[in-house]
């Protein structure tokens, strides 16, 4: 007589599932926010590398070609055309105007990864559904995060504190980030590279021992799909 297949207790299913649903939702929000915040960071930095006023169009005085049309009464125009501002608030609102593309690019990121998985995994027969593909892509992309922190590391190591005046040429200053990002530009493409390699193994594993690949398929797709990362971080 064989022997019987124990059978598994509800309440233990259930909170394994809730575990495991738990676990891949913290993983989503966690990668979702991790490029925002990482945008956020970089702001940080600046903000505090870089102190001073800045000269900026004054918002509440019309334009010079109103003005030029407008009757001497015109109380508006009497406003300076600039006035200063902290540079502190500039890079602020500049961070904030970057927030929205960066959480629809990582989760395009997200998407783009978990769909390449599942289509390696569909034409090599795996055994799990989309579902599988999309928490193998999640655990894969964890070490983007200690790579995002590590560039905004460099950066606030490498960018020397300055102030600017209303009289600083913005060229200048510009030119200035631009030298202090050149360290960080050289050490990139290791950072990129050890992050996709890392990022490679984890998927491997996960298409292996969770989709059932051999380990021949999965790390074909895992390679696949690393260098299609490393193409569009090129772009």
């Amino acid at each position: 007589m064989p022997p019987r297949t124990p059978l598994v207790r509800p309440d233990r299913f259930f909170a394994e599932r809730a575990i495991y649903g738990g676990r891949v939702l913290a993983l989503v929000i966690l990668h979702v926010f991790s490029l925002p915040l990482a945008v956020w960071g970089v702001g940080q930095v600046l903000q505090a590398r870089i102190d001073g006023t800045v000269l900026v169009q004054n918002p509440n005085r019309p334009s010079e070609q109103f003005c030029e049309g407008a009757p001497t009464s015109m109380d508006m125009c009497d406003a300076p055309a600039h006035v200063e501002r902290n540079i502190d608030t500039l890079l602020a609102d500049q961070a904030g105007e970057l927030l929205a593309p960066a959480l629809l690019g990582i989760g395009s990121v997200i998407v783009l990864v978990g769909s390449a998985l599942h289509v390696g995994a569909w034409l090599f027969d795996g055994s799990s559904g989309f579902g599988t593909s999309f928490t193998v892509a999640l655990w894969g992309l964890v070490p983007l995060l200690f790579s995002l922190l590590a560039g905004i590391a460099l950066l606030y190591v490498f960018l020397d504190p300055s102030t600017v005046t209303p009289e600083s040429d913005p060229v200048v200053l510009a030119e200035r980030v631009q030298a202090a990002l050149v360290p960080v530009q050289q050490v990139q493409p290791l950072l990129t590279t050890v992050t996709a390699l890392w990022s490679g193994l984890i998927w491997r594993f996960g298409l292996q021992h969770k989709q059932g690949l051999t380990s021949g398929t999965a790390t074909a797709t895992a390679g696949a799909v690393v260098g299609l990362i490393w193409l569009l971080s090129l772009a």
